[in-house]
């Protein structure tokens, strides 16, 4: 193994004392940093330039909470927002102690955008990655259907002893093509749940650029594109088709019965690939995400959009024939994560909120209306994720269902959850609007950018720039203003993330595979052991911003996903389009 073991008290007495967003603050935004200090009255600190000369002075402020919960580190803030700085090479410094250097200019994101998105390229399932992709990073195709895996062209319904007892009334004798889509992890399972909200996020990246054409956004409009048909035209294989039993409901994941190597080529995996019964949430996932792509494509390919929405309506049919059909945790024994959900009052209330902006049909809005979720507060601040979609219905019902009748309470709805998140931002001396009480969630770098999503929403319906500067703040946290000092995005800062555990970027545990590429988002930190998943005892009774390891044996902080890594492609196109 060629990766350093990984010491939370090494890394932090490795680490500048003064945290900084080491890629780059935007001009006119909120630039402030974090100082590590025992101190406790306020400390003089320097903004330099390019060539180290001093261009501003500030004076800090303590933070009152000491030591501060979610870090348990003493600090101050920094802010020199009005230090008028512009350039490359900017640092900070107090009391002896300087920031790792970073920019201060308007071209900090829309890199990022790229190579955030460029990673859905590598994640493919089913395609050959050629000159099409940056030089290190070319194989065959995955699961493709040639030896020595059988792939996904022809997969049957999981069989067996242990299926029997987790989907006792199931049987299904056929095989099914579910080639392409995204792998979704740093492993090579394919789940509809996870791949659902990935898609709508990309997809909604596709509104955002679409209110100002430039080169640069319609050149990723494009790609993004073609990534959204790659992953809908997966989706739309995993429905069951007719004549076969649960006919129009979603099959609810696929990857081998037993976990593929790590690392291994996923032309290469062994294992055999099945296919999990159809789930109630997986199928009005589907539905909500073939709505909305139906809704993306009907002006540039209206026989496509015909055919998304033709699935959609028919997996909406199907989940009310079949409400209650959960997804069973098996604790992830049996090769691939369970992604359970037995609630599926919010994916109903998405699907319907979808196929009502798409068609405008009474019958979606009746049931969006009458369902619980429509007057509830969909928005934890804990973050929306897979498993808790009533985020998604509402964001979207504000800002493109201007003709519902109660749009304004659906709208002020989205305002206060913003209002929220803002004010448990002030109350962060690192800038996340991330703070919950009972722990941190495993992927805690997703949900912190699906509250971004809220923020970002709010400004789209208000132009208020708070909203944005609570953006960019949000950033700063994911790009080193930590209490790490670790910027959680591969190839973006100084003291980044290099060593994420995943099976086809698996350089660390064998020198013939490729490194994590750049714009790969690790899960983050995660202070909530998992029952199912190994967590490392260095972890233990650290304060929650710590408990992570930069290691590829570290699955619950050090992961990738496609659910993580849509969400940032949001919100660094947002920046990059604000600045």
């Amino acid at each position: 193994m060629s990766f350093p073991q990984w010491s939370v008290e090494a890394v932090l007495a490795s680490r500048p004392l003064v945290r900084v967003n080491q890629v780059g603050y935007l001009p006119g935004r909120p630039m402030q940093a974090t100082l590590v200090t025992d101190t406790e009255h306020p400390l003089t600190f320097t903004v330099r330039g390019p060539g180290g000369a001093s261009v501003w002075s500030g004076r800090s402020t303590p933070w009152p909470t000491r030591p501060e919960p979610t870090s348990g580190l003493t600090v101050h803030v920094l802010d020199f927002t009005t230090a008028g700085v512009h350039g490359p090479d900017v640092r900070v410094e107090v009391d002896g102690h300087r920031s790792h250097p970073f920019a201060v200019g308007t071209d900090a994101y829309g890199r990022l955008a790229r190579d955030a998105l460029g990673v859905f390229r590598l994640l493919r399932s089913g395609a050959p990655l050629r000159d099409d992709v940056p030089a290190g990073y070319a194989r065959p195709a995955g699961h493709a259907g040639h030896p020595p895996n059988r792939g996904d062209t022809a997969v049957s319904a999981w069989t067996g002893p242990d299926a029997e007892r987790l989907y006792p009334d199931w049987r299904c004798p056929e095989t099914f093509d579910v080639s392409g889509g995204w792998y979704d992890a740093g492993d090579y399972g394919k789940y509809v749940t996870s791949g659902s909200i990935a898609i709508w996020q990309l997809l909604s990246t596709l509104d955002l650029l679409s209110t100002r054409p430039t080169a640069w956004s319609t050149g990723l409009a494009k790609t993004i594109r073609e990534e959204c048909r790659w992953q809908l035209d997966w989706l739309l294989r995993m429905q069951v088709p007719d004549g076969a039993p649960l006919a129009g409901m979603a099959f609810h994941r696929v990857h081998g019965t037993e976990w593929s190597p790590v690392p291994g080529w996923a032309h290469e995996d062994p294992t055999e690939r099945v296919l999990h019964r159809p789930s109630t949430p997986a199928t009005l996932q589907l539905a909500a995400a073939a709505g909305h792509g139906a809704r993306h494509f009907r002006g540039t390919d209206p026989a496509y959009a015909r055919r998304l929405l033709a699935a959609a309506r028919t997996a909406y049919a199907a989940a009310a024939r079949h409400p209650e059909l959960g997804a069973p945790d098996d604790h992830a024994r049996f090769g691939g994560g369970p992604y359970g959900d037995d609630d599926s009052t919010d994916d109903h209330y998405w699907a319907a909120a979808e196929l009502w902006l798409v068609t405008g049909e009474e019958t979606y809005l009746e049931d969006m209306r009458a369902s619980p979720m429509h007057t509830a507060d969909v928005f934890d601040l804990a973050g929306f994720d897979f498993d808790r979609v009533a985020g998604p219905a509402r964001l979207d019902l504000a800002l493109h269902g201007t003709h519902l009748p109660d749009h304004d309470h659906v709208r002020d709805g989205v305002m206060d959850a913003a209002d929220r998140l803002l004010t448990l931002q002030a109350a962060q001396p690192w800038g996340q609007p991330y703070a919950p009480g009972e722990g941190w969630d495993w992927g805690s770098n997703g949900r912190i950018l699906n509250n971004l999503v809220v923020l970002v929403v709010a400004h789209l319906l208000t132009g208020n720039r708070g909203y944005t500067n609570g953006v960019a703040t949000g950033m700063d946290y994911l790009l080193g203003r930590n209490g790490l000092g670790q910027s959680y995005i591969t190839g973006y800062g100084t003291d980044y993330s290099r060593h994420q555990r995943t099976r086809q970027f698996g350089h660390d545990l064998d020198p013939a595979f490729p490194r994590p590429p750049p714009g790969a988002l690790a899960g983050g930190a995660n202070s909530r052991p998992h029952p199912d998943f190994p967590y490392d005892e260095r972890l233990a009774d650290l304060a929650p911003q710590l408990c992570y390891l930069d290691e590829p044996t570290s699955e619950v902080t050090n992961d990738i996903c496609i659910r993580w890594n849509s969400p940032l492609v949001y919100v660094s196109s947002f920046l990059n389009l604000s600045r």
